[in-house]
Parts: C-alpha cells; structure tokens; sequence
C-alpha cells in the first residue's frame, strides 16, 4: 500500500512554476480538503498508460481529500480548461499529516471520461497485492464494495461531477489570476 501526499508534485519540482493551494470545505456533501495545482511550467508531463497525457505545462489538477469517505478524486483538466478525465482511488484512509493531506492508495481506482464512460482499473494489482500480503482480505472486500457502489452513483452522474469540479477549478482560477 502506497501512502500518497498533496504535495508530492511541489516536492518533485521545488524550483518549478508550480502553484499549489490547498482549501478546506465544510459541506454537507463534501468534508475536507481541495487541493489545486496549477502546472504552468512546472516541467511535469505525466500520461496514461494508454499515452493520454494528463499533466503537462499549463494544465490543472483538482484533488478532492474527503475525510469521511475512502475515495480520493482527482479531476485533470487540460491547458484550455477541459476535463480530460476525473480519477477515483479506493483508499483504505484519506486523512491529514503535518497540515498535508494523503491517502493509503488501495490500488483499485475508477476513471470517468468525459463522455460519461465509467471503467474500473486495477483489478489484477488489488489481487496481487493481496497474495503479496501488502493488504489483508478485508481491506480487499472493502477496496471492491466501495468500487461498487461509487460506480454506481456515478453511471449517469456526469454532469453532476463536471458542475461539482468546475465549481472549485473556477474558484481556484478566480485567486489566482
């Protein structure tokens, strides 16, 4: 299992043109932190395993740390402004060290495009992280029931999740501009 921080991006890159701004919310719908990375010439390039590239100069990022759940979404847009993809990771916890949020990466993780299309990925690295005894049997059940039921709220859901994630992209455009 992979503990994952916020700020690994600025860490990687000190030097770069990176912003990074962290915001906590407090909603009956969302409890935690958003954090905002603005990849202006931060001289990160990062691509799908199918060559779909997802971070580059110029393009954003929106991560959502919700403390009450085990899903960590991530929200990739590119320099234009246009979702590329939103990205679920099943979590066994998303929670706060140091003022920085993380989450312990549960390796199952759930991509919507932006035509609504929802996939489930990862499977095989779930199962081999269990023979490899990097997860116990329960954190497996867990990481596949939360997967269910997420793709369940999200088939037919994405305008819901364009509007809930644009919401915070124009936000964190607005202070940074």
């Amino acid at each position: 299992m992979n503990r994952r921080y916020a700020n690994r991006h600025k860490l990687s890159k000190p030097n770069s043109d990176l912003i990074y701004i962290v915001k906590s919310i407090k909603e009956s719908y969302f409890n935690g932190d958003v954090c905002y990375y603005n990849f202006k010439n931060a001289n990160i390039k990062k691509s799908t395993p199918k060559g779909k590239v997802i971070i580059d100069n110029n393009y954003k990022l929106l991560g959502f740390y919700d403390y009450s759940c085990k899903v960590k979404l991530s929200a990739f847009y590119d320099k234009n402004g246009n979702i590329i993809e939103w990205y679920f990771d099943i979590a066994k916890e998303i929670g706060k060290e140091n003022c920085i949020p993380y989450e312990d990466d549960l390796y199952l993780d759930i991509v919507v495009r932006p035509n609504g299309e929802v996939i489930l990925l990862d499977e095989e690295e779930l199962k081999e992280a269990l023979k490899r005894f990097e997860i116990t049997k329960t954190e497996y059940e867990m990481a596949f029931e939360e997967a269910n039921k997420l793709i369940k709220i999200l088939k037919g859901k994405r305008k819901n999740l364009k509007n809930f994630t644009d919401k915070y992209l124009r936000y964190f455009e607005k202070i940074t501009f």
